[in-house]
């Protein structure tokens, strides 16, 4: 079909036009940000047969002439696709992991998201779900990560071993969550992460950048929710203990935050005895080492009612007591100095 240019009042609407909720703003914002790239399809006539919303927009934007396609399609067909047309759109969805990608991209360029037509609860929806409605103010996008600095009052602490899951689980399944700042780059979510990422030689990280201060109460609250909202949460033990099992047969258990140690006790504590008889099988199923257990050494204490007595007991035994032992062996061994130990980490 070739496309031409008719003049606004060579055409019409169609007086039985079923589709009657229009929004005319957010079409007018398209034609303004991309131009009228999609003709208004109209019989001979000139009667509007797709395109209701692009004629009424046009009005609004005083336009001379809009492209129109004129179809050659029978009075039946042409009703049954004003229909289909209006209802085909009802039945489409979003790739949403796609449409984020492509919002993303579109957010690093400061693209202003009002000109794709969607509502500011749409776009709520779609990037961010953060109920505060500051959706074309937050920026998401992947930072140098240097440029990134710790809040001054995190209070949450990171050892090695906690890192060396979080490294594990960002060689195994990547960055899937961005890390959320302020607005000069302190980080108010994910100090964890950029540690890790710090460890791993990892760059660049993706950002949320949110439009507070970083010493505001919104800043500060967020700091906190994120540290402690899941101390809240309740774990199925036993469920968990049951996916701790299946990672560990067939992987390991590094990056779930959890070791063999740490997998014997909670299968200990969250079987019967029929199942799990002691900690011992606990550790044996999981793979633990054998250990021999140590045993203490037998003691007894004596007392003596004077100088004298203590004496004559250690003549007995052929060991020398003065007033500074605490304690002997029999039969004598000398004492460890434990003063002059050093421990090394080798």
């Amino acid at each position: 079909m070739d496309i031409i240019q008719k003049s606004l009042n060579e055409i019409k609407p169609y007086d039985r036009n079923p589709r009657r909720k229009h929004n005319y703003e957010k079409v007018v914002s398209s034609i303004k940000e991309f131009g009228f790239n999609q003709p208004i399809v109209i019989d001979r006539k000139g009667v509007i047969i797709v395109g209701h919303s692009r004629y009424e927009a046009a009005k609004i934007l005083k336009l001379k002439k809009v492209p129109c396609v004129i179809s050659n399609l029978t009075l039946a067909k042409a009703m049954a696709y004003r229909i289909a047309d209006n209802k085909t759109n009802e039945y489409s969805d979003w790739d949403y992991p796609m449409l984020h990608k492509e919002f993303g991209e579109l957010l690093d360029v400061n693209y202003d998201l009002d000109n794709l037509g969607f509502g500011d609860k749409e776009l709520e929806d779609l990037i961010t779900y953060d109920s505060t409605k500051r959706i074309r103010n937050e920026k998401s996008r992947t930072r140098d990560i240097s440029s990134l600095k710790p809040h001054p009052k995190n209070y949450r602490e990171h050892p090695d071993d906690q890192l060396e899951h979080l490294c594990q689980s960002i060689k195994e399944f990547g960055l899937y969550r961005n890390i959320v700042i302020a607005k000069d780059g302190t980080i108010l979510v994910g100090h964890g992460i950029v540690l890790a990422c710090k460890k791993l030689g990892i760059e660049a990280v993706p950002t949320l950048e949110l439009p507070i201060e970083p010493d505001s109460i919104e800043a500060l609250k967020l700091l906190t929710a994120d540290n402690e909202v899941t101390h809240l949460s309740e774990n199925d033990d036993r469920e968990l203990s049951q996916i701790l099992q299946e990672i560990l047969e067939k992987n390991n258990l590094l990056g779930t935050g959890y070791d063999k140690m740490m997998l014997a006790n909670l299968l200990f504590v969250t079987r019967p005895e029929s199942e799990i008889k002691d900690f011992d099988a606990a550790a044996e199923w999981v793979g633990m080492p054998d250990y021999e257990p140590s045993t203490l050494p037998k003691q007894i204490i004596v007392s003596f009612e004077n100088d004298e007595d203590r004496d004559a007991f250690g003549k007995i035994l052929n060991i020398p007591l003065t007033e500074k032992t605490k304690s002997v062996w029999y039969p004598h061994k000398e004492q460890d100095d434990i003063k002059n130990v050093e421990f090394t980490d080798e």
